[in-house]
């Protein structure tokens, strides 16, 4: 065809109504076969990448790569755009050995000639004519080639015109669908999840993230997400400044990454294995709030978006819009909390003044306690599920459980509930129920006991401390003993300290084991002013107790005189009568064992004899116990190892151990001071307590023993721990075990602990039993050292 024809046919495909692309591949068949070129190939500009790449090239592509692409510093397109002139090689074999090499995509063709499509604005693309053989274009074909190109300048640019119109348009269209997404709901929650899903859809991306500015803390965390899973490593917070999402809030910059691997932001708080990535700050009233990131997956065989710089500036227009309305829902949320609170403030106080007046109308302690625990939980919808009172005993050094409220169902709560409406607990004819006033929650914590001294108890800690806390996961937090969790079997629970004129008398438990709700620090500061009046209450309560019992032991001092003079004369007597009674004894003793000896084995007599040297034996360890109980015992008669002691008195019954199978664990201190007592005596406390400890382990069992220093009552102690895995002892004989001659067992003489109670008392000392029934039994000693 004549160039004519040529030009005419290239206005008729550039203008056909196809898609551009299509036009353009025409274009460059024809190109490659009305001039007999091997290939006609033509590359556009992309400034956002500052590359060209290959549009269309006419035939198949067996020269170039589907994705090639040229960047803009080197190689023939870049010199043929930068001199705004065709660039013509007629014969690549004959370029000088000092010019730039040809990029491997050129090398193979001897004829190359590029021409540049620009206009006044900006550069489009090169077309480029390449063939196998050698050639000279004339004259007349450059000019061909040059309209060519200003017709395919027209053509690009009209289809960018084009292309940026429909994207204004889908943009707009993008804002009004976020505006509509976003101002249909006030709810902060949802309007999060909203943003979160339709930012991510509508630029294509395969998640979102939006992160919020915590000012107290200058951490950014995770509110929002969309496409994830939130694992651990997202949840936790970013540091302002640090990483992507910590610099755009700190420079209030959007960033925009094509490729996140040449990136050199570091990507914590992004999940693993993005590839291009959007970040841009949330701004309201000149003030960065948060973030919103955009994010694409790389992954094999699948092509992800590719965020580019239209992207990032649609992508920071939308979170204007969006920081709007997390501001306005942030405002919403706050002035519904407020009322909420200042709702809840105003029940709160009334629900105060009730009980406060129904504290006033008893001194009881029990109807008082239960007054307190009804009004924290049963008593008004603002309360917990369970709650339990504890007082400390400081006779015993313990802290007691006093009473438990607590349902054993959500069904029983709102029954009791709705009795309890129908006549008030704060009245004060109130009778209280027989369903509440015994419980399976209520003995259980009856039944506890922590010692004062306990280190490891939370409960502890509360009194210590004297101030709250809120335990959300109680099996994982440290500070938590298991006791604590076999006692409330709870996940969560909180603990108040019960003050009064400054010192801690006891504390209040709750939780909400059957309605698992959280227990709030709002919930921590109703408790507490609920705990300061009931303080009062009770110390009220308990020193008219005390003024009642100092009465009643001033009544029964006189009757407690009179009994113990008749004890000592009666100790006297047992004392006399004993001595009497050892004299013929040792004589029978002495005739029944020459006897014995001189009876033949297995002979019906001798059998005889040996249960009378048996009883003998039995009577005379009586006689001797009854004899050490009533006579003064002698002052101590020089300084003594606590330790050394304790490992005599072990190796004494260490065949015992062995027959019953009975391991000894020992944790004595080294370097304790010396105690001024007599070694005998202390044998024979510590003996009492270790055969004790083999009779109630039986077959197996574990004996522990521990000595430390000690601080009580502003005194300082030689301690001795004596820990069994017995059992226990049962509770009703608990006050009993130091009495004379009391014993459960068949052949005991009952003097054993009574012993052991009278030495260390004669030393000064004290002993105090921790009891724990179906474990064992724990005996702490304590003697008195001198001050320094």
């Amino acid at each position: 065809m004549s160039p004519f024809e040529i030009l005419s046919r290239v206005i008729e495909i550039t203008n056909a109504p196809v898609e551009v692309d299509r036009r353009l591949q025409n274009l460059v068949g024809l190109l490659a076969h009305e001039f007999s070129l091997s290939l006609c190939a033509l590359f556009l500009w992309d400034p956002n990448q500052r590359r060209f790449f290959l549009k269309s090239v006419s035939g198949k592509l067996t020269a170039f790569p589907p994705d090639m692409s040229a960047p803009q510093e080197e190689g023939p397109l870049a010199d043929c755009i930068a001199q705004k002139k065709p660039l013509l090689i007629p014969d690549s074999a004959q370029l000088s050995l000092f010019s730039p090499p040809l990029p491997p995509a050129f090398a193979e063709f001897r004829f190359l000639g590029f021409f540049p499509i620009f206009d006044d604005i900006s550069p489009y693309g090169v077309l480029a004519l390449l063939g196998n053989e050698p050639r000279q274009l004339s004259e007349e074909e450059k000019e061909t080639f040059l309209a060519i190109d200003r017709q395919l300048c027209g053509t690009l640019r009209s289809s960018q015109v084009s292309l940026q119109a429909k994207k204004r348009i889908a943009e707009l269209s993008t804002l009004h669908a976020i505006g509509v997404a976003i101002t249909s709901t006030l709810d902060l929650g949802e309007l999060l999840r909203r943003i979160s899903l339709s930012s991510a859809k509508v630029l294509q991306a395969d998640g979102s993230l939006i992160h919020f500015l915590d000012e107290d803390s200058g951490l950014m965390k995770l509110v929002s997400s969309y496409g994830i899973e939130e694992g651990d490593s997202l949840l936790t917070p970013l540091v302002l400044g640090e990483e992507l999402v910590g610099t755009v809030v700190l420079t209030g910059e959007p960033i925009v990454l094509r490729e996140s691997r040449t990136s050199p932001y570091s990507f914590k708080g992004l999940p693993p294995g993005i590839g291009s990535v959007v970040c841009v700050p949330l701004i309201t009233q000149s003030k960065t709030i948060g973030t919103l990131t955009l994010f694409s997956y790389r992954q094999e065989g699948r092509e992800g978006k590719v965020f580019e710089e239209e992207d990032k500036n649609l992508l920071f227009t939308m979170a204007s819009q969006v920081a709007v309305a997390i501001e306005n829902s942030i405002v919403m949320h706050r002035a519904e909390t407020l009322a909420k609170e200042k709702e809840r403030n105003l029940r709160e106080l009334f629900l105060l003044y009730e009980i406060s007046r129904a504290m006033l109308t008893t001194i009881n302690l029990d109807r008082l306690l239960r007054i307190i625990l009804l009004s924290i939980t049963l008593g008004s919808r603002l309360g917990f599920d369970r709650a339990a009172l504890f007082l400390i005993d400081e006779k015993e050094n313990v802290l007691r459980g006093m009473m438990g409220v607590g349902p054993a169902s959500l069904a029983q709560a709102e029954a009791w509930r709705k009795r309890l409406e129908s006549h008030s607990p704060f009245s004060p004819d109130w009778v209280i129920p027989e369903e509440l006033a015994e419980t399976p929650y209520d003995n259980r914590v009856r039944q506890v006991r922590v010692s004062l001294e306990e280190k490891r108890s939370l409960l502890i800690k509360t009194l210590r401390e004297g101030r709250s806390f809120n335990i959300q996961d109680a099996l994982n937090n440290p500070e938590v003993n298991p006791e604590i969790l076999r006692w409330f079997d709870s996940k969560a629970f909180a603990s108040v300290p019960l003050i009064a004129k400054e010192k801690a008398i006891g504390l209040i438990a709750v939780d909400n084991r059957l309605s698992e709700r959280p227990i709030t620090e709002m919930d921590i500061g109703f408790l507490n002013l609920l705990a300061n009046q009931a303080a009062m209450a009770i110390e009220n309560s308990r020193l008219y107790s005390n003024l009642q019992e100092i009465n009643s032991q001033l009544l029964n001092t006189q009757n407690r005189l009179i009994q113990s003079e008749k004890l000592a004369a009666l100790g006297e007597v047992v004392a006399s009568i004993a001595h009497e009674i050892k004299n013929p004894l040792v004589s029978i003793g002495g005739f029944a064992r020459r006897l014995e000896r001189n009876l033949k084995e297995n002979s019906s007599e001798k059998k005889y004899m040996r249960i009378v040297l048996k009883e003998v034996n039995r009577l005379e360890n009586v006689l001797n116990q009854t004899l050490v109980f009533s006579r003064d015992l002698p002052p101590p008669s020089g300084r003594q190892d606590l330790n050394r002691v304790l490992e005599d008195s072990l190796s004494i019954l260490e065949g015992e151990f062995l027959e019953g199978h009975i391991s000894v664990n020992r944790d004595l201190a080294p370097n304790l001071p010396p105690l001024v007592s007599d070694p005998q005596q202390l044998k024979q406390v510590f003996l009492n307590l270790f055969v004790n400890a083999v009779q109630a382990m039986g077959s197996g069992g574990q004996l522990s023993v521990r000595t430390s220093l000690a601080r009580k009552q502003e005194k300082d102690w030689l301690q001795v721990e004596v820990e069994d895995t017995g059992g226990g002892i049962p509770q009703e004989n608990l006050e009993n075990i130091f009495n004379p001659f009391f014993t459960t067992k068949q052949e005991g003489t009952g003097l054993g602990l009574a012993i052991t109670h009278k030495i260390v008392t004669r030393y000064g000392g004290e002993i105090e039993v921790i009891n724990r029934p179906g474990q064992g039994t724990t005996f702490v000693i304590r003697f008195p050292l001198p001050a320094a």
